[in-house]
């Protein structure tokens, strides 16, 4: 049957011995090494608040890749901006480390406060060396960190919206798409930080993310309908329904893979490894649906028990990192190559608390999640140690 061959076709996929990035070496299934670090903001102990980390980022370009800088933000109005620590001994991947060992902490590089706006989103924009800073406010702000600049936005012309809090970036920075009212994706140029283009969903929009090349957006919402625009003609042009049915609550996206996590715990990853054309000079965008409306995922992963809040792939595209803030230690790093679930990490003692925030350092060494405390946890992933 057509529903065989497509799971064939997905399995042959999936167990490919081949490396997902010709760079890489393959990634062993079923058990992973971490090492854990002291949390990166346990340097600023004495001025860290208990507030939620609700943004954790690498900067995306590294000058150093075993001392990456990463950014924190949360609701107590802080942006706050720290180096990595270097070497630490092997102490086990939940073991405590004790705030005397010296040895691989964080360094505090600045913090900037603002004053009106409990952060709920802070994203860098592309290598530009510039950060957008966003909440439940109808303004934005771009903070320059290398001049030490914060630009004030006060409002998107011909938009109302009462708040900006979500939002993602394209991958060179250049655009801006924020989660509008009304099922609207909202494109801004972030240099003008004019209004550039909406693009409009038929439900609600919960998440939004920029393929790796930056030419397309894909949005998704309660509708649980995903959505592929063309940046440069502004069409939809392709749709489909995600197979788990429920809203959409998360997205993220490789050159070959798709993963839709959604309110109900499930994470879908999807072969994505279509041959998209410009629809810009097509006349009617929505032809191509009846050829691609229908797509069954490689795997569905049901390991979280609610809402999947967060996905992200790894800088090679291995590994699917897997996240909800509705339970405690509800995260999941999934080995994509063979789509199994990591069974070793974490365990019902990793103290991780609820995950809010989460990113892979640009070559996958250092893996930093923000919780409900306030802390920026840091493991080092060691199968990416040597470059690899």
């Amino acid at each position: 049957s057509d529903e065989e061959e497509e799971e064939d076709a997905a399995l042959k996929l999936l167990t490919s011995n081949a490396p997902l990035l010709s760079t890489s070496s393959t990634l062993p299934p079923t058990t992973i090494s971490l090492i854990r670090f002291p949390d990166v903001n346990l340097c600023d102990d004495d001025k860290r608040s208990n507030a939620t980390l609700q943004s954790v980022q690498f900067y995306p370009k590294q000058d150093d890749e075993e001392k990456p800088m990463v950014l924190t933000a949360g609701l107590d109005k802080m942006l706050k901006f720290y180096r990595v620590g270097g070497a630490v001994d092997d102490i086990g991947s939940n073991n405590m480390l004790t705030s005397s060992k010296k040895e691989g902490l964080s360094s505090k590089i600045q913090g900037v406060y603002f004053k009106d706006l409990p952060i709920y989103s802070a994203s860098f924009l592309g290598d530009t060396g510039k950060v957008v800073v966003s909440g439940r406010r109808p303004f934005f702000y771009i903070y320059d960190f290398v001049a030490g600049k914060i630009d004030h936005v006060p409002r998107i012309l011909g938009r109302d919206e009462r708040s900006l809090e979500k939002f993602t970036t394209s991958p060179d920075g250049k655009l801006i798409a924020f989660i509008g009212n009304d099922g609207y994706i909202i494109l801004v140029d972030a240099r003008s930080k004019h209004w550039v283009a909406d693009f409009k969903l038929n439900g609600s929009v919960r998440a939004v993310s920029f393929t790796p090349d930056g030419d397309f957006l894909l949005g998704s919402g309660s509708d649980g309908e995903v959505y592929r625009f063309d940046i440069r003609s502004k069409k939809c042009i392709d749709k489909f329904q995600n197979e788990d049915g429920t809203i959409t609550s998360s997205m993220a996206v490789t050159d070959r893979f798709l993963a839709v996590g959604a309110e109900s715990g499930v994470v879908n990853l999807y072969d994505d490894n279509q041959n998209y054309e410009s629809q810009s000079s097509a006349t009617d965008p929505w032809s191509a649906f009846s050829l691609i409306s229908q797509r069954r995922p490689i795997k569905s992963i049901m390991n979280l028990q609610t809402s999947a809040d967060r996905v992200k792939f790894n800088h090679d595209g291995q590994i699917l990192a897997m996240s909800t803030q509705r339970e405690k230690n509800g995260f999941r790093l999934l080995h994509v190559p063979t789509a199994t679930v990591f069974s070793n990490w974490p365990t019902t003692k990793t103290p991780l608390g609820y995950i809010w925030s989460m990113d892979f350092s640009p070559s996958s060494r250092y893996l930093a999640m923000g919780n409900d405390k306030g802390k920026c946890l840091l493991y080092k992933l060691q199968h990416y140690q040597d470059g690899r």
